[in-house]
């Protein structure tokens, strides 16, 4: 299990990576962080202030200068050409925004992140940029069709996905053979991990009989709840790294144990090892690759998740080894990511 745990982690780093702040050039790609125009000097100047909200999420202003000027510059809810005490943008630095968030950043005022340093452009060199804000450039008036987001998968996303794709259902977490059990407190079925959103049902009265933290679970995965006025958490911290690794775990050994099953076991059964049945060992892991990442490995990628992943658990034994091949996927940035 070592083995896997380190592999796994590994996994995690890389996962994590993606949603990490970077330097990006105007396609959003890695830069060398010099400024490509006045505006591009105004989103790296604000950016040690800013981007740590903003690079991700509902409204990414930082992950790129496409992505400052067609969601804030050009927005005149934040900037008003020329006028740069009416625009929002400096009415939140300055800490005097009407509404829900009158400080931009919170916890610390703009004007005090300039004096100590973490921050080298102030308030009124914003404001003389608003003053003589450029005109929009003209790819901002066309989609870009070399563009891409990059987003990870929801909370819902990931529950519906991992059931679909590992052949569960709901009845194998909960007993619903009781024709009025959607409004009855339900037993969770062999405490197999059971992660579902408290504002779907079953589970809308919160009458959980053996799993209460079904819905922690959903939460930690970034998942919003509307009867607690929740919002969904579009980053992917701790929380919902350790969660998706138990929740990865937990479902893939259902799937294999599950009678009848096709989803992970698809063209081997347990009694196949790499020293009898070497070719459908193989086969079955391409294969499984593709089901849950929606591409064929390369031979590099397939020979690293059978020799780092698959071999070191088979030792043990075969059940094992395709749980941890299956927990690994999930895992992977390109199961995480849309």
């Amino acid at each position: 299990m070592s083995t896997l745990r380190s592999t796994m982690g590994a996994v995690a780093l890389t996962s994590l990576a993606l949603f990490a702040s970077a330097c990006k050039d105007n396609n959003g790609t890695d830069g060398n962080c010099a400024p490509s125009s006045r505006n591009d000097e105004i989103r790296l100047g604000l950016a040690p202030a800013c981007e740590g909200c903003h690079l991700i999420g509902n409204k990414p202003f930082f992950a790129s200068l496409t992505a400052f000027e067609n969601g804030l510059v050009y927005d005149e809810r934040y900037v008003k050409p020329g006028d740069p005490d009416n625009s929002l943008l400096i009415q939140m630095l300055e800490g005097t925004a009407a509404g829900s968030y009158p400080q931009m950043p919170p916890g610390q005022p703009y004007g005090e992140l300039v004096a100590n340093g973490r921050v080298t452009l102030s308030i009124e060199q914003v404001k003389a940029w608003i003053r003589e804000l450029p005109p929009p450039p003209e790819r901002l008036g066309a989609p870009d069709p070399e563009a891409f987001n990059v987003r990870r998968l929801s909370a819902e996303e990931m529950v519906v996905s991992l059931m679909d794709q590992l052949g569960l259902t709901l009845e194998d977490f909960v007993s619903t053979s009781d024709p009025n059990w959607r409004n009855k407190a339900y037993v969770v079925n062999g405490g197999k991990l059971f992660v579902w959103p408290g504002d779907w049902a079953p589970g809308i009265s919160g009458e959980y009989v053996s799993d209460s933290r079904s819905v922690e679970r959903f939460d930690a995965l970034g998942g919003g709840n509307s009867l607690f006025y929740r919002k969904r958490d579009v980053s992917f911290g701790p929380s919902a790294a350790q969660t998706l690794v138990q929740m990865s775990q937990a479902w893939c050994a259902r799937a294999v144990d599950k009678k009848g099953n096709t989803a992970v076991l698809r063209h081997v059964t347990l009694t196949d090892k790499s020293s009898s049945n070497p070719g459908a060992v193989q086969k079955n892991l391409r294969s499984l690759y593709l089901r849950m990442l929606g591409q064929p490995p390369s031979d590099a990628e397939a020979k690293a998740l059978y020799e780092q992943v698959y071999l070191p658990l088979e030792a043990q034994n075969t059940r094992l080894a395709w749980i941890g091949v299956c927990a690994s996927l999930v895992r992977h940035p390109l199961w995480l990511t849309y």
